[in-house]
């Protein structure tokens, strides 16, 4: 072939390459255009989804706010037994006006308005004073929280007023014997436009056509329940068909969720992100025009022209160039994972070969096809000879149907740890914990033990044991020493310092009478001193009382407790005392009724001095053969994780006491609701 011919032939190839290239070149533009095209979508489709994660959320916490609002409500058995005390007895005005003015009170916290409800369904109080009975939706509603005694939180419905309204029903609960009852139903009623319609009109980013929407389903039909952006009188009036194929809300609420792309109630193409508010009938869609998410592609298509003209000059060079690249990495990457393939193995088998605890594997059949070293030495097996077993000749005799359902186990769920009883080769057996897992190697099920002697931690556990049994007797012993040493400082207060109290002021009184007229200085200082050494005395009977206090012996724990109430009460004028207590004489040995007065003794006290209560109840109640203690106030409370050594301290000696006594002790308290203490003692019978 001549030069000429080849000359001839050149600018031809350089053509062919030239549009080859041109080719590729606006391939890459077009696909480029489409690809920014569903990035922008995309990216709609992101921010729709975000705005209805966001909006769930608000509606969420608004829901749960209410909620929470109408539980501290119904825990209060205060406004509950007011109510009891309005509905049951004469109306009373005083008890009337307090009621109305706890609801105005109520009605004050985001609510329209509050009404009291009796367990007939009939309005009994209302604030604002209303002379409407409730609707038959509403009464469906009472009577559900009246049957449930839990909150209700109603659906969107339109009152008498054709306006919609929500409400939050919360029954009135009060304890009788052993259960609640239903007194009562507050029903508080929301005003939609105050917080959830303009929650849903607030659209978070810039949009001329952006739009929140909340729809429910009812029979054939969705109903739109808030303010549009494009139309008005909406809520509870606007309604379509729900079997429209193309009606971005019908299908919405017939269950597709996630990105939807369809017609709105206009008629207009949108595209939506679909949700549902959980423990509700709603659903929730965020929609803008389609037009306005596409907007920005006409002029995306003047930058992709101007952009493939620049390209196709160095698109050859770029693809050649990129085409290589790719290829060295690859083959980088692949000699990288080939390489920490090796090292893994490497480092498993080592592992494997030298760990502390024994490792076996076996397959489907529960044959073992590898044991570590420490597998060998544990066993007393060659691991050739492991090799051979079955898992069943490593447990002992028996163990058949217990390792079938273990492996059974094992199999339908992610792993199990269990201890059992692992036999050597010469017969003797050790304690394990093992752990057994399923594993699939290469479309091959294998069956992995990890296996640890727990020889030492057993006997370990066991002097643990012995030791709690030990100190639990020696605190035993020394609350008996206390309180026998109590017995006999106040039997010393008592017999010693308080008779000598008593005859000195007898002797002061007798001294006084014998002054005359003209000594009325000293006769008056002589009063003061006997005034002095009466309060020293009833303060020296103060204290070997509470050391040892007397009705316990003489009276029985029953008439003691009621004095310790008694007592205390005196002492706390600006708190309300509630005592309930069964007939406990004849239940308890005196070191028993002793323990337990102590017990109470110590709630009362802490009481005193730090709680601040309103309100103060003791409950000491008979079940079986069993009585149970609830020291209740609603004070300061405190958070036990941040108490001081002396409160733990005084907390630890009553728990300690009931565990003596072979009862349970439970403590709640929380910052700003109070302290709850419960305790059980198991009936002995007095000794």
């Amino acid at each position: 072939m001549s030069a000429t011919d080849d000359l001839r032939k050149f600018p031809w190839y350089f053509i062919l390459i030239f549009c080859i290239l041109s080719l590729g070149i606006l391939t890459t533009g077009y696909l480029y255009y489409k690809n920014q095209e569903g990035y922008i979508k995309k990216e709609k489709q992101q921010e729709l989804a975000a705005i209805i994660a966001l909006k769930v959320e608000q509606i969420i916490s608004w829901r749960q706010e209410r909620l929470d609002y109408a539980s501290t409500i119904m825990d209060d058995p205060f406004f509950a037994m007011q109510v009891m005390d309005f509905f049951r007895g004469k109306p009373k005005p005083l008890l009337r006006k307090q009621i109305l003015e706890r609801l105005t009170t109520l009605a004050t916290y985001q609510y329209r308005s509050l009404t009291l409800v009796d367990p007939q369904g009939h309005v009994r109080l209302a604030a604002p004073a209303s002379g409407r009975e409730l609707n038959p939706y509403l009464q469906s509603l009472a009577a559900q929280a009246i049957q449930t005694q839990k909150v209700i939180f109603s659906d969107l419905y339109l009152d008498e007023d054709s306006k919609p309204r929500l409400c939050v029903l919360t029954p009135l609960l009060v304890m009788q014997g052993d259960k609640k009852i239903t007194v009562g139903v507050t029903l508080m009623s929301i005003e939609p436009y105050q917080f959830l319609y303009p929650l849903l009109k607030e659209w978070p980013t810039p949009s001329l056509t952006g739009e929140t929407e909340l729809v429910r389903r009812e029979g054939q039909e969705v109903v739109f329940l808030n303010e549009l952006r494009h139309q008005k009188n909406v809520p509870l009036h606007l309604r379509l068909p729900l079997d429209s194929p193309h009606l971005l809300e019908a299908r919405v609420a017939r269950g597709q969720r996630g990105i939807v792309e369809g017609l709105d109630y206009r008629g207009v193409p949108v595209i939506a992100a679909g949700g549902a508010i959980p423990d509700s009938s709603w659903f929730i869609i965020a929609k803008i025009d389609a037009g306005e998410i596409y907007a920005p592609l006409k002029k995306l298509t003047h930058e992709v022209v101007f952009l493939l003209i620049i390209l196709i000059g160095s698109a050859g060079l770029g693809v050649a160039y990129f085409s290589r690249n790719q290829q060295i990495s690859f083959y980088r990457r692949q000699y990288e994972v080939e390489r920490e393939r090796r090292a893994l193995a490497q480092r498993y088998e080592y592992l494997t070969r030298f760990a502390n605890d024994i490792i076996l594997v076996a397959d489907r059949n529960l044959l073992i096809v590898e044991a570590n070293d420490r597998a060998a030495v544990a066993y007393g097996y060659e691991r050739a000879e492991l090799l051979k077993l079955h898992l069943l000749d490593l447990y002992p005799p028996g163990s058949e149907r217990v390792l079938d359902t273990l492996i059974l186990h094992g199999k339908e769920t992610s792993g199990l740890i269990f201890e059992a009883i692992q036999q050597r080769k010469d017969g003797t057996t050790f304690p394990a914990e093992v752990s057994l897992r399923q594993l699939e190697i290469e479309g091959e099920v294998l069956f992995q033990e990890i296996i640890r002697d727990i020889t030492e931690r057993q006997r370990t556990e066991e002097v643990l044991q012995e030791s709690a049994k030990n100190l639990r007797h020696l605190a035993s012993q020394l609350l008996r020493a206390q309180e026998d040493e109590r017995k006999r400082i106040s039997r010393e207060l008592h017999d010693q310092l308080g008779h000598a109290l008593l005859a000195l002021k007898l002797q002061i009184e007798a001294v006084a009478t014998k002054l005359s007229p003209a000594q009325s200085t000293l006769k008056t200082e002589m009063h003061k001193i006997l005034g002095y050494m009466g309060t020293t005395i009833e303060e020296v009977r103060r204290l070997y009382l509470d050391l040892s206090p007397g009705d316990l012996e003489d009276l029985g724990l029953t008439a003691a407790l009621q004095s310790l109430v008694e007592d205390f009460a005196d002492l706390q004028k600006h708190a309300k005392f509630t005592l309930d207590l069964d007939d406990l004489d004849g239940l308890f040995a005196l070191p028993v009724q002793t323990a337990i007065y102590r017990v109470v003794q110590e709630a009362l006290t802490n009481i005193g001095k730090h709680a601040q209560p309103q309100h103060v109840s003791l409950q000491i109640k008979r079940d079986g053969q069993n009585v149970s203690f609830l020291i209740a106030d609603d004070g300061k409370g405190f958070d036990r994780h941040s108490n001081t050594d002396k409160k733990t301290l005084g907390l630890l000696t009553m728990a300690e006491r009931v565990r003596i006594l072979g009862g349970s002790f439970d403590l709640w308290s929380q910052k700003g609701h109070g302290t709850k203490i419960s305790f059980t003692i198991p009936i002995t019978g007095e000794s």
